[in-house]
């Protein structure tokens, strides 16, 4: 587990998901530029077309990350040079066509990103991991208590900053106690029709959650000249597709 500290930290943005989608990710950075601090819990391939662009734009803004599980299939699959020239129309998936536009460097720098990290922002500490269990949530202190011991390493954390579930939140446990998940770059779950991009920020110590619209043209186009297992093409079509 990484530990990373910050001083005069005016501005954080925090964001999750981003799932190879540069489009929306440069129209949160178009709102968002004034940021010192970039952080990230993960996923930033797979489920959208743009993931060279997206790897790029990470580096090139020294974002800090973690391990999404996105991030892990992503590699693997590349490691085991599954794209989708090497697979049957009826099995690919957003993972092969991912596999097929990075290359080694983008696979190792996913292999790479910590499973967490505690990064300490003007003295307070936020410890920052993609998921908690699954799709649930922590809804108690106990449960907290114990999640913080078994991922960063027993150590005393009173905030944490999620991702995984695409569900823009933030859950005070106590007075002192919370945990952040500032929702996904990219798109929603399918019970949920909204298509802006969410994101969270920290300014002068104080969050906001934040959404804001963007072009989905070029995903559409992107989407459209592809061939994927109806499945993923039905989810894709949700995720971008007209309403």
């Amino acid at each position: 587990m990484a530990a990373l500290r910050y001083n005069s930290v005016m501005k954080t943005l925090i964001l999750s998901d981003i799932h190879a989608n540069i489009i929306a990710l440069e129209t949160i950075w178009a709102q968002e530029r004034d940021s010192d601090l970039i952080l990230c819990t993960g996923d930033l391939v797979d489920y959208g077309p743009f993931p060279k662009e997206a790897l790029d734009w990470v580096r090139a803004h020294g974002v800090i990350c973690t391990q999404g599980n996105h991030d892990r299939w992503v590699a693997r699959h590349f490691r085991e040079g599954q794209t989708l020239e090497s697979v049957p129309v009826a099995e690919r998936a957003w993972v092969h066509y991912n596999v097929g536009r990075i290359d080694e460097t983008d696979a190792s720098f996913l292999e790479e990103l910590p499973l967490s990290v505690v990064v300490d922002l003007d003295g307070v500490p936020y410890g920052m991991t993609h998921l908690y269990d699954d799709y649930q949530e922590i809804v108690s202190l106990h449960a907290f208590d114990q999640f913080v011991g078994q991922a960063f390493n027993n150590g005393s954390l009173q905030r944490l900053i999620f991702g995984h579930t695409h569900r823009q939140s933030v859950r005070y446990l106590s007075d002192d106690y919370l945990w952040i998940n500032p929702g996904s770059v990219s798109y929603r779950r399918q019970d949920d029709p909204d298509q802006t991009a969410h994101y969270a920020t920290l300014t002068d110590g104080v969050l906001a959650l934040h959404r804001v619209p963007y072009d989905l043209d070029p995903l559409r186009q992107a989407m459209d000249q592809l061939e994927l297992r109806a499945g993923e093409m039905k989810v894709a079509h949700f995720f971008f597709g007209p309403r």
